[in-house]
């Protein structure tokens, strides 16, 4: 079961990721906003997001879920795990709150231009910024939540690092 999960945690991450890659190669290619290949990007952006970023983000944090109940860690002892949890909600977030609305506004602006309302520029372009920042910020919370992800053994505390080095010598621990 475990390794299931852990299988369902890796495919929703690489969903989640190589959607969003697949995001900025999009939104290079497409070109500067009002040409009929900047709508045909968003749109495929739109449906990319709908049906990969949102699905891997959420097979990421059901299964990560389902692994912290299986394995029984608690985020208040394992400070990794504390911290990937905070990183998450971070990501939620930032999807939730700028990057999100943001690209519905690039879209809306976008339809708006090929329909010749050259007044949406302005509200496309400041879009464009929002989405690139908070998508500059995910990608960045992500990796970390990958490093933390790999690397948790090394990020012990010193009190908890000593403790098992005490106990696995057969020295009496605190």
């Amino acid at each position: 079961m475990v390794r299931l999960l852990k299988t369902c945690h890796l495919l929703g991450l690489t969903l989640f990721l190589g959607s969003i890659l697949g995001h900025i190669v999009a939104g290079v290619a497409a070109g500067a906003p009002g040409g009929a290949s900047f709508l045909y990007a968003r749109e495929h952006i739109a449906l990319a997001t709908r049906f990969l970023t949102l699905p891997g983000l959420a097979l990421s944090i059901v299964s990560g879920i389902a692994l912290v109940v299986l394995s029984r860690l608690s985020p208040l002892r394992q400070h990794w795990l504390a911290a990937k949890i905070a990183l998450t909600v971070a990501v939620m977030a930032n999807s939730a709150l700028f990057l999100a609305p943001a690209g519905a506004r690039v879209l809306a602006g976008a339809v708006a231009l090929s329909r010749g309302d050259s007044g949406a520029m302005a509200d496309v372009v400041a879009a464009l910024r929002v989405e690139q920042y908070a998508g500059a910020a995910n990608v960045l919370l992500i990796l970390l939540i990958v490093v933390l992800g790999v690397f948790k053994p090394r990020l012990q505390s010193r009190r908890q690092a000593a403790g098992k080095v005490l106990s696995s010598t057969g020295a009496p621990s605190r």
